[in-house]
């Protein structure tokens, strides 16, 4: 993972703190319904 890193857009591998931040995050949201949110430091973009 640590060789994956300097590849990705923010360089550095998402933590289960990270998902821990957008879950408490999007529970805060009152309009967000239905949505898919990936935290992956921007694998996927």
């Amino acid at each position: 993972m640590k060789t994956l890193a300097p590849n990705l857009l923010i360089q550095r591998i998402s933590e289960p703190d990270d998902i821990a931040r957008m879950v408490c995050a999007s529970l805060e949201q009152e309009a967000m319904t239905g949505q898919a949110i990936t935290v992956d430091s921007g694998q996927t973009l």
